[in-house]
């Protein structure tokens, strides 16, 4: 625990410092970085199960999908991009002349829809006009949730969420990180968050994402306890000193990252 929160210290600090800096590209650097090495703690994953990714040629996938993202391309190519991965990686299969290898298309491409195209909505955040503000609420509502979440269900938790996929989640835990990603979210509005950020309701615009984020938050950490419950690993790498692996810490923001984008752009804009 101690270790734990000392990385969390030296972490945050550097981690706002990125979010507010005026050049949103330090940030997206950053989150490229994280995504990359999430991507590969997959692919290792998935290499120990004998699954065998194409790791280049998925990095690779990433890699251009962030590019096209970055330089706002047309709509047009994302089409272009996911057809362009179903091909080359059928076409690697067919150049090995081996039909088994086949598993190696879908533990390829898997991993980049989940990590590459769910993490790109965090890049697309911070590209908006108050990306960084919104990047902090992001991250702000996701974590309050889930320290929130994991403090109650040490301490009261009784009622197992999903013991079959994540045996250590409780209905109880869920039940008091709402709240309290709901009370510090309600509070940072005041302290800290521009009085324009989400339009004239933001106060409820803020209640309901922090329920809504909360909700989506513990299904994006479900969904990252499937994979390793699946390859059979309890984190995704060890990494980072006390916290495991990088999905292990952005499970839940994959999930969030899309549902706060089409939130701003269907509710704000």
């Amino acid at each position: 625990m101690i270790l734990r929160i000392l990385m969390a210290l030296i972490i945050l600090p550097v981690l706002c410092v990125l979010i507010f800096l005026k050049n949103p590209y330090f940030f997206i650097g950053l989150a490229i970085l994280t995504l990359t090495i999430a991507l590969n703690e997959i692919y290792v994953m998935a290499s120990k199960k004998n699954f065998k990714p194409f790791f280049i040629l998925g990095n690779f996938f990433a890699m251009l999908l962030y590019f096209i993202v970055i330089y706002n391309a047309e709509k047009i190519y994302f089409a272009g991009f996911f057809a362009l991965v179903i091909m080359i990686s059928f076409i690697m299969v067919i150049l090995s002349k081996k039909t088994f290898y086949f598993q190696k298309i879908i533990s390829t491409i898997m991993p980049v829809i989940y990590v590459g195209f769910l993490g790109l909505f965090g890049i697309k955040l911070r590209l908006l006009e108050n990306g960084s503000y919104y990047i902090f609420l992001l991250l702000f509502i996701t974590y309050m949730y889930d320290a929130g979440a994991y403090f109650v269900g040490s301490a009261i938790g009784k009622h197992k969420l999903i013991p079959e996929i994540s045996p250590g989640k409780t209905i109880e835990g869920c039940a008091g990180g709402v709240l309290i990603a709901l009370f510090f979210t309600i509070i940072i509005n005041y302290l800290f968050l521009p009085k324009w950020l989400l339009g004239q309701n933001q106060i409820i615009h803020l209640i309901v994402l922090s329920i809504l984020l909360s909700i989506t938050g513990q299904a994006g950490d479900i969904s990252a306890s499937l994979v390793k419950r699946f390859f059979g690993v309890k984190n995704s790498s060890e990494i980072i000193p006390g916290h495991g692996g990088v999905l292990d810490k952005i499970d839940s923001s994959l999930f969030n990252a899309p549902v706060l984008f089409f939130y701003i752009k269907f509710f704000i804009f």
